[in-house]
């Protein structure tokens, strides 16, 4: 189904309106002009037989025949109007999804949408942050304070020190990619819950890395991962 415009400019009226009268005759159609002339506009049928139904009431009132719009400037459904400062006024669980947030202004999802695309409103990631009572602050107050030299208050380098942490890695993975022959069969590889693969804990060690007078680093810092446990 071919789409027709129905809003033309004044030009294109014109030119429809001159369209039809040249192929008129007698101040009237022959069947199925309206229809021609609107295929060659893209227009609908049911517009250019307005058209024309405009020149004919003007020639009746012996006015010049004007078939330009006579809309406003401003035409159209007027936008809905909200205030976005209500926005901030309604609880953070109730504006998590363009639905709600719809839901609790009396509007559309696709006004959200278009204010959202023109910067009126922004979307945020929230992350849950870790609750810090009065002896977490302290602690890491303390923490803060023996990293300064004595003699010059100077954030230590921690060149002399040795960052170590466990890391836990899964023994396999549930899907795995191998290079094989066209005639080999296809490995089989089992577990009882594949939610639940074994881990391997390993000891990791870093430091500080280290940088030469140009800037260029000569030591990454990595000093190496062990496993806890070895297979003898």
């Amino acid at each position: 189904m071919v789409n027709r415009r129905k809003n033309l400019s004044h030009n294109e009226k014109q030119e429809i309106y001159e369209a039809l009268l040249h192929r008129s005759m007698n101040g009237k159609l022959k069947r199925r002009t309206t229809t021609i002339v609107a295929n060659l506009f893209n227009a609908n049928r049911c517009y250019v037989q307005s058209i024309w139904r405009t020149a004919k009431e003007c020639l009746v009132a012996g006015v010049l025949v004007n078939v330009t719009c006579k809309r406003k400037k401003t035409y159209g459904r007027k936008k809905v109007a909200v205030e976005l400062a209500t926005i901030a006024t309604l609880p953070l669980d109730k504006r998590t999804t363009f639905r709600a947030l719809a839901h609790e202004l009396g509007v559309k999802r696709s006004t959200l949408h278009r204010w959202f695309k023109e910067g009126k409103i922004r979307q945020h990631c929230n992350t849950l942050k870790p609750y810090l009572r009065d002896d977490n602050k302290k602690a890491r107050l303390q923490h803060c304070v023996a990293m300064l030299d004595v003699g010059t208050l100077w954030f230590i380098d921690m060149k002399n020190i040795i960052h170590t942490d466990e890391k836990w890695f899964n023994t396999t993975n549930k899907a795995k990619k191998f290079y094989m022959l066209p005639k080999e069969h296809d490995p089989l590889r089992t577990i009882h819950n594949k939610n639940s693969i074994p881990k391997r804990m390993l000891l990791c060690a870093v430091t500080t890395p280290r940088y030469d007078e140009e800037g260029t680093c000569y030591f990454d810092g990595k000093l190496g991962i062990w496993p806890f446990v070895r297979q003898v």
